[in-house]
């Protein structure tokens, strides 16, 4: 394909603001030649912060009137599938913010679309791309601890995005705590393990009601994956204390405090390689350009791979709601 890459962003809000950032650092493979947003402040941020001239309000316009090669969508969780499908089927390689939808079956609609088309179509799991995470993917596959038997998670903090006039604060609208935080962490997981969760049980509370935000607040899981492996992972908007992971296989212990934090094996400190990623390289878009450059599959975060991420969350949710032990795949 010739480059640079043309990009269709869709949306002009704060993510979609970061991923023009990030692409400031790859001219050569990829340019943003318009935006598209409903709010004409978004779409003037854009201009003023990016020099992007083209902008439109609406989708429909910008794809009947756009010459486009990709396209790459941060827009409220709830229009995720619509706004998808709509790019894939103009022939743009897609890059869908997390969660890819809010039901499984919008998830499938997405795949098979993107398959039928013959696109790209990338979930922005950014999380697998990150230093430390990818340290541990190294390790888990050099066997560092063995065969993983348990691991525990914690991501507390954050907030719930806001008051009740953001979209994230309404259940309906952005999925709530799993679909918003919980869909990284949880990908990370069965990355590391390159395995599908089995089953889940989960509990889903809301600590600090309010009246406006019907959002909850805390969620405690506990999932099984296909090799008997136990996932212990709480996530928390109420309670604050950051990030920990710790995995324990049959031949020793990683222990992770953050994303950014000391990584321990067996309790000495494992040396993490600035080449990984620096903060803020645009790793995530490298691939994302670089497989629609070389017209080859994605290498991370496809979606045909999130699905099993997507099928936890969805069976973690319907847990929640139930209180029964729900099976991911039926």
């Amino acid at each position: 394909m010739p480059l640079p890459i043309r990009i269709l962003l869709v949306g002009c809000g704060r993510m979609a603001l970061g991923h023009a950032n990030s692409l400031k650092s790859l001219p050569e493979l990829g340019i943003i030649v318009a935006g598209v947003d409903p709010s004409e402040d978004a779409r003037n941020n854009l201009k003023t912060q990016y020099g992007v001239s083209t902008t439109f309000d609406s989708l429909d316009h910008a794809l009947a009137n756009v010459e486009a090669d990709a396209a790459i969508i941060a827009v409220p969780n709830f229009l995720h599938r619509d706004y998808t499908i709509a790019c894939l089927e103009k022939g743009l390689h897609t890059l869908i913010e997390k969660p890819m939808a809010l039901t499984l079956a919008d998830v499938d609609d997405m795949i098979a679309t993107a398959e039928t088309k013959g696109k790209l179509l990338m979930s922005g799991q950014s999380q697998r791309f990150s230093t430390a995470i990818r340290q541990v993917k190294k390790l888990l596959e050099e066997k560092a601890v063995g065969k993983i038997r348990h691991v525990i998670h914690r991501r507390l903090g954050s907030g719930r995005g806001g008051d009740e006039n953001s979209w994230f604060a309404r259940q309906e609208l952005s999925g709530g705590i799993l679909p918003g935080i919980g869909v990284h962490s949880l990908d990370v997981l069965l990355w590391w393990m390159d395995e599908k969760a089995v089953s889940v049980s989960a509990i889903v509370q809301n600590i600090d009601p309010h009246p406006d935000i019907d959002i909850e607040d805390e969620v405690s899981l506990i999932a099984t994956t296909e090799s008997n492996a136990i996932l212990n992972c709480a996530f928390s908007f109420h309670h604050q204390g950051g990030t920990e992971w710790i995995v324990m296989g049959d031949e020793g212990v990683i222990h992770l405090n953050s994303t950014r934090g000391p990584l321990l094996l067996n309790g000495k400190e494992q040396h993490i390689p600035e080449t990984v990623l620096l903060a803020g390289e645009p790793t995530i878009h490298l691939e994302f350009l670089t497989a629609i450059r070389n017209n080859r599959s994605l290498a991370q975060a496809s979606a045909q791979d999130v699905r099993k991420t997507m099928a936890l969350i969805f069976a973690a949710m319907e847990s929640g709601k139930n209180g029964k032990t729900v099976s991911v795949f039926r």
